[in-house]
């Protein structure tokens, strides 16, 4: 058990060592060289830790925004530091967190071999807070003994895991750079939905991706570039709203906020360039090796990967929904404040990046402009209203869930727990 255990929280919970096993054990049932199989693997896993590292560090890179934009709207909300609410979160719920997390991998993999839904979920660290938010709401809302919370939760992540990657791969048809794969987090709901009414209010032709700017001004259509001067401009305005001086004693560490907001965005550049280069690295590598896996082990298996892979075909509708999604979350805390609930929620700035960003790629695909924007307001709305529902049914894994809360979480998880409510706890 202590070995299992170890297994779990040191190396199936890394979604680089599942990444690279996966690579590893592609090529070698097609009989490749070690040599070359070894070089691939180790690509592969560096290629990954780019995206990976440069999609928390690009989120991270926007929580100076946060205090500013509490100051701003003159909120009563206090947001934890992503270490210490992890720390917090995970003290109750540990040890079923990471047996869901494995045996729903199990369950992933088993689906994909006996059933027509040939997915493999690739996204390790989706996985595994999905699997913490599955053992806090059956924790914290029924009476299940250990080993019944453990096998119910695993049979729920493994399903999620398996049928998320089913109904977002039909929609890959549309996106530039979706080939040989589907997408695997927990934005799936969100996308699924900003493609649907995408295609109802939108017309398609209309690509938010050619919107036509002067000549003077085409460098903005470089993705780092435009990225380094958006966050730039953000930092800068959203500073100068709150107040210079203030910025500077609490935020900026004694920069001035011109300096602040030019040094913010440039970070901002730079792990998007990060994430571009560990996106060609991993593309590369992983697609050929996984076909070995597709016709030894799963056949037909198609990998669920990540969504930053998408971002380098998709620079305006990035930051586009991202924009939306954010002023959709601040409207959303104006509809619960008018309908006086009581749980008091602030947009989580790296989730709304990410499924802002992404919703409106899906959006365009099928309704261009229009598509875009309904996709990732939506989107928008999902987050706050669904943290707020959500937060009251998991108990102390709530402090990670104001932090880390996407789409998934916030639709799911409500769902999840009202189920469990009108059974009566089990």
């Amino acid at each position: 058990m202590d070995i299992l255990m170890y297994l779990i929280n040191n190396v199936f919970n890394q979604a680089v060592f599942v990444i690279g096993m996966v690579v590893f054990l592609g090529m070698l049932v097609q009989k490749t060289e070690m040599s070359k199989i070894i070089a691939s693997t180790v690509k592969t896993m560096i290629g990954f830790l780019l995206i990976n590292t440069g999609g928390q560090t690009l989120g991270a890179a926007l929580l100076p925004l946060q205090p500013m934009l509490i100051k701003v709207f003159r909120l009563q909300v206090k947001v934890q530091d992503l270490g210490a609410a992890q720390a917090e979160s995970l003290g109750d719920i540990g040890s079923e967190m990471a047996l869901i997390f494995a045996l729903g991998f199990l369950m992933n993999i088993l689906l994909a071999r006996i059933t027509k839904f040939k997915y493999v979920h690739l996204s390790a660290h989706v996985s595994f807070f999905f699997s913490g938010l599955i053992a806090a709401a059956l924790k914290f809302g029924t009476n299940l003994s250990f080993i019944p919370l453990v096998l119910l939760g695993a049979v729920l992540l493994g399903s999620y895991m398996t049928f998320t990657c089913a109904y977002v791969a039909p929609l890959m048809k549309n996106i530039k750079g979706g080939e040989g794969f589907t997408l695997a987090h927990s934005s799936s709901c969100g996308i699924w939905l900003a493609a649907k009414i995408g295609g109802l209010v939108g017309n398609k032709e209309k690509d938010l991706e050619d919107i036509k700017i002067p000549k003077k001004l085409n460098f903005l259509r470089e993705m780092t570039i435009a990225l380094t001067v958006v966050m730039t401009l953000m930092f800068f305005v959203i500073s100068l709203i709150s107040g210079p001086g203030w910025v500077v004693q609490q935020v900026s560490e004694g920069r001035d906020i011109i300096s602040f907001s030019l040094l913010n965005g440039l970070q901002f550049g730079l792990w998007i360039t990060v994430i571009i280069t560990g996106v060609r690295m991993l593309l590369s590598e992983i697609i050929p090796a996984f076909h070995g896996i597709a016709d030894k082990v799963i056949p037909n298996a198609v990998p669920g990967l990540d969504v930053p892979l998408l971002f380098p075909n998709y620079p305006t509708s990035v930051i586009f929904g991202f924009l939306v999604s954010l002023a959709a979350g601040f409207i959303g805390m104006g509809i619960l404040g008018v309908v006086n609930y009581p749980v008091v929620v602030f947009p989580a700035l790296i989730p709304t990046f990410f499924t802002g960003a992404v919703t409106a790629i899906f959006g365009n695909s099928t309704g261009g402009i229009r598509g875009a924007f309904a996709g990732s307001f939506l989107n928008g709305l999902i987050l706050i209203i669904g943290q707020a529902l959500l937060l009251p049914m998991i108990g102390t894994y709530a402090p990670i869930m104001r932090i880390l809360s996407e789409t998934d979480y916030c639709l799911y998880g409500p769902l999840l727990g009202g189920v469990l409510k009108l059974l009566g706890g089990i």
